[in-house]
C-alpha cells in the first residue's frame, strides 16, 4: 500500500505537534514491508524530517521566502496527485486545494475545533472554512480524541462510522530516569506553548503570581514568543517581573525543563488533545492541568485538576501540589504508568487500519 502525505504543514513549521504527528506516521510506515510513504515536498526546513531525502533540498537555503517555499511545495505535491501512483491520500492541513484533482480516498485528522467552539478569535481565519469543506468531503476522519470527535459532531452532521478516534502518541524521548525516581526540582513552574486567547495565560499568572511570592518560586514560560506589552504590564502589576522569565528551546532543553520544574501547568480552556500532558510525564514533572476538554481523557488519574474559568481553583490546586512533595511523587510515578496508554505503535497501527479500509 502506498500512502501520500502533502506538504502543507511542512511547508508551514519548523517545529509544532501537527508536523511532529506526520513525520512520526512517515517514519514508521517507511520502515514496514508491504506499504509506502510519500511526501509532497521538495524541500523543507522541519526540524523532524531532516533525515528524508527530498528531491530539491539543497535549494532549501536558497529559497528564502516562506511563501515561496509553499508555493513550490504545493506545486509538486498537485503534481503527485495527478500521477496517483498511491492508494490514500491524507493531507497534513485544512486547505482543500487539492479536491478538485484528487481520484483516491482521502483521509482527514482533525486535531481541534478550535476555530469553531472560539470563532472570537478565528474571524478572519479562511481556515476555519476550508475545514469544513473538507469534514464534509472527506473519506474518513481520525479525530484525536474521543473530545474532538464530539466536537466535530456538535458543529457537522458527520456518521459514527465516518470517524475513529485514534489519541497522539509521546514522541519526545522518556527520560532515561529509572520509573518513580524523583529529579532534582528546581525553584520554578513551567509554562509551555503559546499564551493568547483560549490558552488562558493571563487567569493562570493571576493566579500563580501569590505563590510565586508565597514560596519564593520563579515562572518559566516556554516557547509562544517574547511577551507582548500587555503582559509585561500585567506581569508588573502583579509584582512578580523579576520572577516570570520567557525562553525559546529545542526538544531537548525543554525536556531538561520539564524535569527539573516543580509541575507543569496547563490551564487552557481547551485542547483537542493536549501532547504537552505526555511530554510532561514522559520527563517525570507534576502536571496541574485544566478539567476540561481532552485534558481529563488524556490525564486519567496522573493530574491535578481545576477549574480553568475559576482562579482560586487554580490556586488551589498548584498550592495544593507545591507544598505536598509526596503529591507530586506519586503524579509523576502515575504519569509514567499513563504514559503507557499512549504508545507510537498503537497510532500507528490503528492509523494503519483507516488506511486499509480505503487502499
Amino acid at each position: 500500500m502506498k500512502i501520500l502525505y502533502d506538504h502543507q504543514i511542512f511547508s508551514m513549521q519548523k517545529y509544532g505537534g501537527i508536523s511532529r504527528y506526520f513525520a512520526n506516521l512517515h517514519t514508521g510506515i517507511s520502515g514496514l514491508e508491504g506499504y509506502e510513504s510519500k511526501l509532497g515536498l521538495l524541500f523543507s526546513d522541519n526540524a523532524y524530517i531532516k533525515t528524508d531525502r527530498l528531491p530539491a533540498q539543497f535549494l532549501n537555503g536558497f529559497v528564502k521566502k516562506a511563501s515561496r517555499r509553499y508555493k513550490y511545495n504545493k506545486w509538486y505535491s498537485k503534481y503527485l496527485l495527478g500521477q496517483s501512483n498511491f492508494d490514500v491520500f491524507h493531507p497534513t492541513f485544512y486547505h482543500p486545494y487539492f479536491l478538485r484533482s484528487l481520484k483516491k480516498p482521502f483521509i482527514l485528522t482533525v486535531h481541534d475545533m478550535i476555530n469553531e467552539l472560539f470563532p472570537q478569535y478565528y474571524a478572519t481565519d479562511p481556515f476555519t472554512g476550508y475545514k469544513a469543506q473538507l469534514i464534509q468531503k472527506a473519506d474518513h476522519i481520525i479525530a484525536i480524541s474521543e473530545s474532538t470527535r464530539k466536537d466535530i459532531q456538535k458543529f457537522f452532521d458527520v456518521e459514527d462510522r465516518k470517524i475513529s478516534v485514534i489519541h497522539l502518541s509521546n514522541y519526545v524521548p522518556v527520560s532515561s530516569d529509572r520509573p518513580g525516581e524523583t529529579p532534582a526540582a528546581d525553584d520554578y513552574l513551567l509554562f509551555v506553548g503559546d499564551r493568547f486567547g483560549y490558552k488562558n495565560f493571563d487567569l493562570f499568572l493571576e493566579a500563580a503570581a501569590p505563590l510565586m511570592l508565597k514560596y519564593s518560586i520563579k515562572l518559566i514560560c516556554a516557547g509562544g514568543g517574547p511577551f507582548k506589552p500587555g503582559e509585561l504590564k500585567l506581569i508588573g502589576e502583579l509584582n512578580v517581573s523579576g520572577r516570570v522569565s520567557q525562553t525559546s528551546v529545542t526538544d531537548t532543553a525543554l525536556s531538561q525543563l520539564y524535569k527539573n520544574a516543580i509541575a507543569f501547568i496547563y490551564p487552557s480552556l481547551y485542547e483537542g488533545f493536549g501532547l504537552p500532558v505526555l511530554e510532561a510525564f514522559a520527563n517525570n514533572c507534576p502536571l496541574i492541568v485544566s478539567n476540561t476538554s481532552s485534558l481529563p481523557e488524556v490525564g486519567g488519574d496522573a493530574a491535578e485538576y481545576f477549574n480553568p474559568a475559576d482562579k482560586e481553583s487554580l490556586t488551589f490546586a498548584i498550592d495544593k501540589v507545591i507544598g505536598n512533595k509526596i503529591l507530586q511523587q506519586e503524579l509523576r510515578v502515575k504519569g509514567r504508568e499513563r504514559l503507557k496508554l499512549f504508545s507510537f505503535e498503537t497510532c500507528l497501527k490503528k492509523t494503519l487500519q483507516v488506511y486499509n479500509r480505503f487502499g
